[in-house]
């Protein structure tokens, strides 16, 4: 029987490298201090959902819902939503004529796994997702799993008392707004997340959190219902939009952070949800903007950008240009001419 033992590991361990050191408090970023009962923050305490097996703290208490958290709550967080919840998946893959399993692990492959590596799975449902990611790791990897819906992440805490089997990684488990998560920077080595997000509240919000606790060079990968858009006006897709509102959504493709690299978007099962991956890099994009324009302009496009001065007359602005051609220079080496004599004039 597999058993969440990363509590019980840390109320063990004193020192600031226990894995209880890697959560803080989501409202204030400062660490805790455990106890039977919970996790106490400098000024915000969390209660553990319930203990067996392993604690599950609950970091839902500052948090204030808007319409998107209390619709996914009242979807996924009532007395026999596991079975609601099963029974749609097995509806969903048949209708799409796939296999569960190797759709699932199709998507963790996105993430480049290491068999030690670290990953965050948000929105976690019944833990289909989390056993699919755990299938890629080795002993030495972790995956913390988290759910808006404490009766989603019970259902996957009882899953795990019923794996069996050496070589298993450890798996944390918590109740958590994946808008705000409770993780220091740059601790993942990748970010999950699959079916939800488009009903969160803050959907850029939700991605730049995966991105913030992801390392630089690790990878996040996210999808959920969205008809393709050359689909959206044939008889299929207004079809498949009637069955379920959220396949009317669109990839949030506007919405990805300054440090998205590498991103890509894909629509998996009848093209019917979208799939966004990116690499993350704390520099962003890449480009040299000081190279020089060869050309009658000249510049760079750092000059170009910053360098623009107050707009004059085109009479004006046309002697200018002609007067740098007959000097064979560009126009921006005219003006920062003109404009070094004028002012080394004055000196």
């Amino acid at each position: 029987m597999q058993k969440c033992e990363i509590w019980a590991r840390a109320k063990e361990m004193d020192n600031q490298d226990s894995l209880l050191s890697f959560y803080v408090c989501p409202s204030d970023g400062s660490s805790f201090e455990i106890s039977e009962t919970g996790l106490k923050g400098q000024r915000q305490s969390y209660q553990f959902l319930r203990e067996v097996n392993g604690d599950i703290p609950d970091f839902r208490a500052a948090d204030n819902f808007s319409d998107g958290g209390l619709v996914s709550l009242e979807m996924y967080d009532f007395d026999g939503a596991r079975a609601v919840y099963r029974n749609f998946l097995s509806w969903m893959f048949r209708t799409f004529s796939a296999d569960e399993d190797v759709f699932r692990l199709d998507l963790v492959s996105r993430l480049n796994l290491k068999p030690n590596s670290r990953v965050l799975i948000t929105g976690c449902g019944i833990g289909d997702d989390v056993f699919a990611v755990q299938k890629c790791l080795g002993p030495e990897g972790v995956i913390f799993a988290s759910d808006l819906a404490p009766e989603m992440v019970m259902s996957t805490h009882d899953s795990m008392a019923n794996q069996s089997g050496d070589g298993l990684c450890q798996i944390s488990l918590s109740v958590a707004n994946a808008c705000n998560l409770p993780f220091k920077d740059e601790f993942f080595d990748a970010a999950f997340h699959f079916g939800g997000i488009n009903l969160f509240d803050d959907v850029k919000g939700a991605i730049a959190e995966m991105a913030r606790v992801t390392k630089n060079g690790g990878r996040v990968v996210f999808g959920d219902e969205g008809v393709a858009p050359w689909l959206r006006d044939t008889d299929y897709g207004r079809m498949v939009i009637a069955n379920n509102y959220l396949w009317a959504h669109e990839a949030p493709l506007g919405l990805l952070p300054f440090s998205a690299i590498n991103p890509s978007v894909s629509w998996v099962l009848g093209n019917c949800f979208y799939v966004v991956q990116f690499d993350k890099s704390a520099e962003g994009p890449h480009i040299n903007p000081d190279i020089p324009h060869v050309g009658r302009r000249g510049g760079t496009m750092r000059t170009r950008h910053l360098g623009q001065l107050e707009g004059v007359d085109l009479k004006l602005k046309d002697e200018v240009v002609k007067s740098a051609a007959e000097q064979g220079i560009s126009v921006t080496e005219w003006l920062e001419k003109a404009i070094g004599n004028t002012l080394s004039s004055k000196l």
